[in-house]
């Protein structure tokens, strides 16, 4: 269990406004907060954890705390029943976001019951195979940015040429189109680490994505692989997933700080 007096907030610069409101009121829940510079993050004891989100400029903080072995918190929107940014049906009051200790995503499969993914009332589609193309889903500048990867679409594209004959299809962030569709004559999807991967697989199609991303515990991580996908058993996977998001009462009333790992 994570004590909740021994973490601290960052809130960057230059928020829009959504996203301050959002920050500003976690940080009121949590009560400890360093704003704006990341070099006070310097300054936080090292029995404190801070918690960061998808914020570019602290890659090497990241970097640097992996490597002397300090832990630190990341946090994001959430898997499932997330508020925006998703094709699967959205979450009330706030919605869910997933909070994890040094790493981006879920990184196991946790012996855990189903009681809060059955509470998400989602549904699962059955595996589906025989698509036709292979989708590369895309993300924002600060993801790429944040992990290093800015040219990782074009490379992936060009890899995956040398290795299928399929149409290759990417898919903008912002795009329109609903995922379901586009899916619909998927042999699979590809990402780094969007949170598309995650709809993808309960959408029913395979995926293969970097390793940590938590679509790789149900998928391939292998791009010379795509012409072999797998289809494993995803209701454990599932199950961990909804005790790795949690929503704003789950902070309040201590869930989060107990659950999390």
């Amino acid at each position: 269990m994570i004590d909740p007096t021994k973490v601290a907030l960052f809130i960057p610069p230059g928020l829009k406004k959504f996203k301050l409101k959002l920050f500003e009121g976690i940080g009121q829940t949590i009560g400890r907060v360093v704003r704006d510079d990341p070099r006070r993050l310097d300054d936080v004891p090292s029995d404190i954890i801070p918690i960061i989100g998808c914020t570019p400029f602290l890659k090497p903080y990241i970097d640097k705390w992996t490597k002397a072995g300090r832990n630190y918190i990341y946090w994001d929107r959430g898997y499932a029943r997330r508020v925006f940014a998703t094709w699967l049906p959205r979450g009330e009051n706030g919605g869910y976001y997933r909070y994890h200790l040094n790493a981006f995503q879920m990184m196991r499969i946790r012996d855990v019951p189903g009681d809060r993914w059955n509470a998400l009332k989602l549904d699962v589609s059955p595996w589906r195979k025989g698509g036709r193309k292979i989708v590369i889903a895309s993300t924002l500048s600060d993801y790429w940015a944040l992990h290093g990867c800015e040219n990782w679409i074009a490379e992936t594209a060009a890899y995956l040429k040398t290795v299928t004959d399929r149409p290759i299809v990417i898919r903008d962030k912002e795009s329109k189109i609903p995922l379901r569709d586009e899916l619909a004559d998927a042999h699979m999807l590809v990402a780094h680490g969007s949170i598309a991967a995650i709809e993808a697989v309960i959408m029913g199609c395979t995926v293969c994505v970097h390793p940590s991303c938590a679509a790789a515990l149900v998928g391939i991580t292998d791009l010379s692989k795509v012409e072999s996908p797998i289809y494993p058993e995803r209701q454990p996977w599932l199950n961990s997933l909804a005790y790795s998001q949690f929503n704003e009462q789950e902070l309040v009333d201590g869930t989060l700080w107990r659950l999390m790992e």
